[in-house]
């Protein structure tokens, strides 16, 4: 069986080792404390658009395809683990203050209209209707529907598909560093789970 060894346990690594599994592959996640580096601070941001710079086009377009395939790849992570993973659609809205601050929104807007993706511009009231716990000297803003977010803490906090795909697919193991206190959970694996997980020192 081809085996593969993924280094870290945040949500790209989990991902990863979650599909490896499912493909029949033998997979180790290797991480000491996995789900508590950058998964664990990160904000969660699925906004391609929102982010989106010049000379990003190529990169724009990458996101807004992830994107577009992340509602299935939520579905069935839910499905599979029972969990939840805050993920939403929501739209994401960028206001501006002073006359400095809408320039720059409006220079976004000029952006996301060259890259095909025109967004809505709100006056200061159209924007506080929106998200009503904006101060109230906010001048204007850009709404860009279809954006997205996710919890990563929640994507990353049970950390069992792997374990769970290992024990229907191929074998899935954790392995830490310097005593991984995250492996005295043992065999404790996921739905279906005969995978295990445990510390090396």
């Amino acid at each position: 069986m081809t085996s593969v060894v993924i280094i870290g346990g945040g949500v790209i690594g989990l991902s990863l080792g979650w599909r490896a599994a499912q493909r029949g592959l033998a997979v180790t996640v290797a991480d000491a404390t996995p789900g508590q580096g950058a998964s664990f601070a990160s904000a969660g941001m699925l906004a391609p658009a929102a982010e989106a710079a010049y000379a990003e086009q190529l990169l724009y377009r990458l996101g807004t395809e992830s994107l577009r395939r992340y509602p299935d790849f939520i579905s069935e992570l839910t499905e599979f683990t029972g969990c939840d993973t805050g993920f939403s659609l929501p739209g994401s809205l960028l206001v501006g203050y002073d006359s400095g601050d809408l320039a720059l929104v409006e220079e976004k807007r000029a952006l996301q209209e060259r890259f095909g993706a025109p967004g809505q511009w709100l006056t200061g009231r159209e924007c506080r209707a929106l998200e009503p716990l904006l101060a109230p000297g906010v001048g204007g803003g850009l709404f860009m529907p279809g954006q997205g977010a996710v919890d990563p803490r929640l994507l990353t906090r049970w950390r069992h598909p792997v374990r769970a795909a290992g024990g229907r697919a191929g074998p899935a193991r954790w392995r830490g560093g310097r005593g991984d206190a995250h492996g005295r959970d043992g065999d404790r694996g996921g739905r279906g789970g005969a995978g295990r997980r445990g510390g090396v020192g």
